[in-house]
Parts: structure tokens; C-alpha cells; sequence
């Protein structure tokens, strides 16, 4: 749902949230609510931030349960760009509760505050988006890693993250449920049906993550060839592989941004000839996905 738009900037917010805030008001909760989108946004603004200082426009902003997500309009050229907008949220996020504990404890008002509540959600925040499954950041971050060592295995990690959000989002869903069954009232109420609600959604999240791996890198390409066609420039991804490499090998392993540079290498190591992304997109246009990267260099 949209809220807002600034410029080419759209503000959204999950429909999973607009779930709770009826909660938070008939439960008096509507402080703590508060506290959570405050805390939520700027961990969604700490990514954004990254990734304009990287260089990425941001194309919108959605608030959702246990997090934002920032939609980029094209994906960070490299694996080290990736972690470092990965992790900025859930570091901005611990710090936050570090600062809101300490405030808390010097001020004398450690139990029942609004900042003891700032700094138990931040921290929750920070550590749960550090679990390494798709889609929280730390799914985002072992994925980046994963790229960054073999290219080529991004799209099956991509599915494995994917099914381990699944199950993480099952869990937590579970637990809230099972919460519910034993009839809380007030406080436990709340955050029991918000421990389902945002299990639900982590679940639905991890399921499109993996549906989309394949539109998203179809897209990527398509954003970076817009991105030569205008001028800019991208940066160069550089993969050393065996001449009996597939190009369809080739093509997953210089996916993830950027303009892949293929060095084809033979037994002894040394390379026989560089093929650039737009040759491998070319013979995969043409049916060529299986042929291998050899024959490509001789039929040129």
C-alpha cells in the first residue's frame, strides 16, 4: 500500500502492518507500536543510506513487520557492495540499542521506559536480522559471501536462504501461535499475535525470494545494459573459468551486477581468451546455453 511519493521516491507500508496497529489500539499498545516503526525506519534508512553513498537510488521504502526493504534501481555492482548495505541496518540497529540502554540506566529508569522498550526492540531487531536466511539482512550478507567465493552457486544458495527463512518464519509463526492457545490477556496477547502475524510474513517474504531470484537477475541485466546505453558506466566482474565451462555456467557465475568479463583457462591455468557478458548473452539468445565456452572461442 502507498502512503507517500517523493519525487521518484515511493513510501509503502505492508498490509501485515496495518494488521497490527489495530491490535496496538484496542491493547493500549499503541506507544510501543510507535516505537517499533520509529525503529524499523531507521533501520530501513540506515541500508538506504548505504546504498546512496555506494552510489544505488533508491526506487521506494516498505514498512513491514520486522524490518523495511528498500527497493533499489539496480543492485549493487559487487558482493562486497551487497554486505555492506546488508549490514548496515542491523549494525545501526544494535548500536541504537546500546545508546537507548545506556540513556535508560543513567537516567535512573531502567524498568518499564520508553527507552528500555527502544533498546529491547532494537536489540531483537538487530540480532534477528542478522539470522542467515532470506529475507533478512543476514540471508542478504550470506549470500553476498557466497557470490563473492563462487558466483555460479548464487541462485541454488539463493533457494536454500529461501527455505530457511521459510522455516524460520514457520517457527516464529508457530510459537505465536501456540501463545494464543493458551489465551494471554493484555501484553501477552499483543505480542503473541504479532509473533504470528510476523511469522506469516517472513514465510510469504522467503517464498517470493526464491521465486524471484531468476526474474531479479533478468532484470539486473536488463537495468545494466539501460545503465551503458545512457552513458554511466558499471563496474568490471572478473571470473577465471575452465574452457569446458558451459556458458550457462558462465553467465551464473559473473550474475550479481556489475559487466561480467569471462578469462576461459585451460588445464595448465592459463588463459586463452577473455569473453565479455554480451557474447555469452548472445549465444545464450541463440540457443547456445550448453555450448561450451572453447567452442564459443573458436566459432567467434
Amino acid at each position: 500500500m502507498t502512503l507517500a511519493v517523493f519525487g521518484r521516491l515511493e513510501i509503502r507500508c505492508s498490509v501485515f502492518v496495518l494488521l497490527i496497529f489495530p491490535l496496538a489500539v484496542v491493547f493500549d499498545r499503541l506507544e510501543t507500536l510507535l516505537i517499533a516503526a520509529s525503529s524499523l525506519l531507521v533501520h530501513e534508512l540506515s541500508h538506504s543510506l548505504m546504498a546512496h553513498r555506494l552510489g544505488f537510488s533508491i526506487a521506494s521504502i516498505e514498512l513491514q513487520p520486522f524490518g523495511c526493504v528498500a527497493r533499489l534501481r539496480r543492485s549493487p555492482d559487487s558482493p562486497s557492495d551487497s554486505a555492506a548495505v546488508a549490514a548496515a541496518g542491523p549494525l545501526v540497529s544494535l548500536l541504537l540499542s546500546l545508546a537507548a540502554a545506556g540513556a535508560a540506566f543513567f537516567s535512573g529508569s531502567a524498568e518499564n521506559s520508553a527507552l528500555s522498550e527502544l533498546a529491547f526492540f532494537n536489540l531483537a531487531l538487530g540480532l534477528v536480522n542478522l539470522l542467515p536466511v532470506l529475507p533478512l539482512d543476514g540471508g542478504r550478507l550470506a549470500l553476498a559471501v557466497i557470490s563473492s567465493s563462487n558466483g555460479k552457486k548464487r541462485r541454488r544458495a539463493a533457494l536454500a536462504l529461501s527455505i530457511g527463512g521459510m522455516l524460520i518464519g514457520s517457527l516464529i509463526a508457530a510459537l505465536g501461535a501456540l501463545a494464543l492457545f493458551a489465551k494471554p490477556e493484555g501484553m501477552a496477547l499483543f505480542r503473541a499475535a504479532s509473533l504470528l502475524i510476523t511469522g506469516v510474513f517472513i514465510v510469504l517474504s522467503a517464498a517470493s525470494e526464491g521465486k524471484s531470484s531468476a526474474v531479479n537477475e533478468a532484470r539486473d541485466r536488463l537495468a545494466a545494459e539501460a545503465s551503458l546505453r545512457s552513458g554511466r558506466g558499471l563496474r568490471v566482474y572478473p571470473v577465471a573459468m575452465h574452457k569446458k565451462s558451459t556458458v550457462r555456467e558462465a553467465l551464473m557465475a559473473v550474475s550479481g551486477g556489475g559487466y561480467g568479463m569471462v578469462f576461459a583457462v585451460d588445464d595448465e591455468m592459463r588463459s586463452i581468451a577473455v569473453i565479455d557478458e554480451g557474447a555469452l548473452m548472445k549465444a545464450a539468445a541463440r540457443g547456445g546455453s550448453g555450448e561450451r565456452l572453447e567452442d564459443l572461442i573458436n566459432n567467434e
